[in-house]
C-alpha cells in the first residue's frame, strides 16, 4: 500500500511560479489585473441600443395611457338598443336607440344614423331626424346620456328575422380624430295582427259544386292597409265563382283597408276535375303589399278527401296533360279517353271541347280532323250520335276519341297564349237521372316564337347591280368575291341573346367588307366562325338584315363543280315570353346562287 506524500506550502508556490513565469522570468503582480479597452463602435451601438429601449418604454406607456387610461376609462360612448320583447307584425311598436357618456371627457360632436328595415314603416321619432333617419346630437357631458325613441309598424313576413343597426360618430373634446360605435339588434317576428282560417268540405265528388270560406281577422289597435289574399289550389281544381270576384290571369284578392275587430269573409266555389283523387289542400295565405313585395301574415288550408265520379276520363294534347310549349305550324294531335269504373251504366255522356284566348286563334279549323264531331266556332261537341260508345257506357267499358289541330303560323295580331278545356256532362247513371256536368284539368298552349333566319349568296343585286367582283362564271386561278345576305325575322315575341352564325370553308376568304341593321357581326380568323350577335330583339323589329363578302380562288380540280361559300347557318336565340331556345338553321350556300336570277347558269368553274 502505497502512500502520497503531503505536499509542503513552499511546494506550492514553486509550482505556481512554474505555471505563470514568462519567458523573461518574473513573476506578475497577481493583485492587480486589467482587461482590454473596448472599441468606440462597440460603445456607440450599446449607447443606442439603450436610448431607442428607453423611446419604446415612453411609446408604450403613452399607448396604454391613451387607450386604456383615457378610453376605456368608463368606456366614453355607451350605446344600446331596446324593443319589446314580443312584436306582432302590423302593429305599432316603439324602439329606443340609447346613448350614455360614460366618461370623464366631454363628447364635441356626437351623430347617428339608425338604418332600419324596409318593413318597418317609420310613424314618428323623437328628437325629430335632422335627416333622413340621421341626429346631430351636439355635444355630451360626462355622465349624461340620452335617448332616440322610433315609433312605426313592422309590415314583415311572419316568422322573420329583423335587424336594426344604429352608427355612432363622436369626437372626444381633447381630440381631433373622429370614432365610431356600432350596435345592431336583431327582432324576431313571430305573430301577426292579421288572422286568416279557412274552411271547405272533408270530402267531395269530383265535378260535383263545393264551397270554401276564407276569414280575415285584425285583431291589433289600429287599422291596417294594403292587404292582398291567394288562393292557394291544386291543379285539378278548376274554380266557378267567387265572392268579392278575382281576377282571371292573376287571382287574388285585395283588401284596401281593415279595421280592429273586424273579419272579412271570401266565399270560393267549384268543383274537382275528372283527373282528381285522394286528399288534396285547397287554401290561401294573406300578407302585406309594400309595392310589389308580399310579406305573407298567415295561411290556412282544407284537405279535401276527393272521391272519383261515374266516369273517368282526361284530356291529353300531344301526349300530355300539362301546359307546354308549341311550335308554330305544328299539327297538335289530341285524345279524350274515357272509363266507366263503377258498377252502373252511364247514359247520355256529351264531351265538349273548348278553345279560348285573347285573340284571334292560330288554329286552321278547315284542316283539322275532329271524329264525326260538331264544331261551333271554337268549340267542337261529341255525344252519341258521333260516338256510339257514349250514348251508354256499360261498367268497365272504356273508348277514346282521337282529333287533331293544325296551328296555323301566327301574326302580330294572333293569340299566342291559348287555354284547351274538356267537360263532360251526364244524363244518367244507373237509375238516377239528372245533368250532371264534371271538368278535366285545362291545358294552357303557348304559342314559341316564329323566329327564322334566312341565307343566301349573290353576285348581283335584285336590280343587276354587281355586288361581287371578279370572274363569272368562276374561272381557275382567278380570284370572285361574293356577297353573303341574312334575313333575320320575327313577329311573335322578344327575343334575347340571338346568334346567326356559320363557318367558312379553307378555300373561301374574308373581304373584310360587312354590314348589319342591328347587334355586331364578327369574323374570328383563327376558327373562321361569323357571327352576328343581338343582345335584345323586340319583336316590333319584324325584320333586320346583315351582309358580308367573301371570295374564292378556284383550282383546276374545281372545274365543272359549285364551290362552297358558306357551311350550314343557325340561328340561336330566347323566347323572353316562353322562356324556351329557339333554333333554326339554312343548309350551305355555294356559287349556285339560285336565288340570284342575273348569275344563273354562271355558278360552275370553269
Amino acid at each position: 500500500m502505497s502512500h502520497r506524500r503531503k505536499q509542503s506550502a513552499r511546494d506550492v508556490r514553486q509550482q505556481l511560479r512554474s505555471i505563470y513565469t514568462p519567458e523573461g522570468g518574473k513573476l506578475p503582480d497577481m493583485t492587480r489585473l486589467s482587461h482590454k479597452k473596448t472599441s468606440k463602435l462597440t460603445a456607440f451601438l450599446l449607447r443606442t441600443i439603450g436610448v431607442l429601449f428607453v423611446l419604446s418604454l415612453l411609446a408604450w406607456g403613452g399607448f396604454f395611457l391613451f387607450t386604456r387610461g383615457l378610453f376605456d376609462r368608463g368606456e366614453t360612448l355607451s350605446v344600446s338598443i331596446e324593443a319589446p320583447r314580443d312584436i306582432r307584425s302590423g302593429e305599432e311598436t316603439s324602439l329606443e336607440v340609447r346613448y350614455e357618456n360614460a366618461g370623464d371627457v366631454p363628447i364635441a360632436e356626437l351623430g347617428v344614423k339608425v338604418n332600419l328595415p324596409e318593413s318597418f314603416h317609420l310613424t314618428s321619432a323623437l328628437p325629430e331626424s335632422d335627416r333622413e333617419n340621421e341626429w346631430d346630437l351636439g355635444t355630451l357631458t360626462p355622465r349624461s346620456d340620452g335617448t332616440i325613441i322610433l315609433k312605426g309598424i313592422f309590415l314583415s313576413p311572419v316568422p322573420s328575422v329583423q335587424r336594426v343597426q344604429a352608427l355612432f360618430d363622436y369626437k372626444p373634446a381633447n381630440f381631433s380624430s373622429t370614432f365610431q360605435e356600432i350596435e345592431s339588434q336583431s327582432i324576431e317576428i313571430k305573430t301577426s295582427t292579421v288572422e286568416l282560417a279557412m274552411t271547405g268540405p272533408e270530402k267531395a265528388l269530383a265535378g260535383d259544386p263545393v264551397e270554401y270560406t276564407i276569414k280575415v281577422k285584425h285583431t291589433g289597435k289600429d287599422s291596417v292597409f294594403n292587404l292582398r289574399v291567394l288562393p292557394t289550389l291544386p291543379a285539378d281544381f278548376v274554380v266557378e265563382k267567387a265572392s268579392p270576384s278575382m281576377g282571371a290571369e292573376e287571382p287574388f284578392w285585395e283588401i284596401a283597408a281593415l279595421e280592429p275587430g273586424k273579419v272579412s269573409e271570401i266565399k270560393l266555389t267549384g268543383a274537382f276535375t275528372s283527373t282528381a283523387a285522394g286528399e288534396l289542400s285547397v287554401g290561401a295565405k294573406i300578407g302585406f303589399m309594400d309595392e310589389e313585395n308580399f310579406y305573407a301574415q298567415a295561411e290556412s288550408a282544407v284537405v279535401t278527401d276527393v272521391l272519383g265520379g261515374a266516369v273517368s276520363f282526361h284530356l291529353i294534347l300531344d301526349g300530355s296533360d300539362k301546359d307546354q310549349t308549341v311550335e308554330p305550324g305544328k299539327i297538335l294531335r289530341g285524345s279524350v279517353d274515357f272509363k266507366n269504373p263503377g258498377t252502373e251504366p252511364v247514359e247520355g255522356i256529351v264531351f265538349t271541347l273548348r278553345l279560348e284566348a285573347a285573340g284571334p286563334l292560330p288554329v286552321d279549323w278547315e284542316k283539322a280532323e275532329l271524329s264525326e264531331g260538331t264544331r261551333s266556332t271554337n268549340t267542337v261537341r261529341w255525344d252519341g250520335k258521333s260516338v256510339t260508345a257514349l250514348s251508354k257506357l256499360e261498367p268497365g267499358k272504356e273508348g277514346v276519341v282521337d282529333f287533331t289541330l293544325p296551328l296555323a303560323s301566327p301574326d302580330a295580331n294572333a293569340a299566342d297564349v291559348l287555354t284547351v278545356s274538356l267537360s263532360m256532362d251526364v244524363a244518367r247513371v244507373g237509375s238516377l237521372t239528372g245533368t250532371r256536368t264534371i271538368d278535366a284539368t285545362p291545358i294552357t298552349l303557348r304559342i314559341a316564337s316564329n323566329a327564322r333566319v334566312q341565307a343566301e349568296a349573290r353576285y348581283f343585286a335584285e336590280d343587276g347591280t354587281p355586288l361581287g367582283q371578279g370572274e363569272l362564271p368562276p374561272k381557275v386561278g382567278a380570284t370572285t368575291s361574293y356577297r353573303v345576305l341574312w334575313d333575320l325575322t320575327n313577329s311573335l315575341h322578344d327575343l334575347g341573346a340571338v346568334e346567326v352564325s356559320t363557318t367558312l370553308p379553307q378555300d373561301v376568304s374574308w373581304k373584310d367588307a360587312s354590314a348589319k341593321d342591328i347587334g355586331a357581326l364578327s369574323y374570328n380568323p383563327t376558327t373562321r366562325q361569323v357571327r352576328w350577335q343581338i343582345s335584345k330583339l323586340p319583336k316590333e323589329i319584324t325584320q333586320a338584315q346583315a351582309w358580308f363578302d367573301v371570295a374564292i380562288t378556284p383550282k383546276a380540280s374545281d372545274v365543272g363543280t359549285f364551290v362552297k361559300l358558306a357551311n350550314q347557318t343557325t340561328l340561336e336565340a330566347t323566347d323572353l315570353a316562353t322562356g324556351t331556345q329557339t333554333n333554326s338553321s339554312v343548309g350551305v350556300l355555294t356559287t349556285e346562287l339560285p336565288t340570284d336570277e342575273f348569275a344563273s347558269g354562271k355558278g360552275a368553274v370553269r
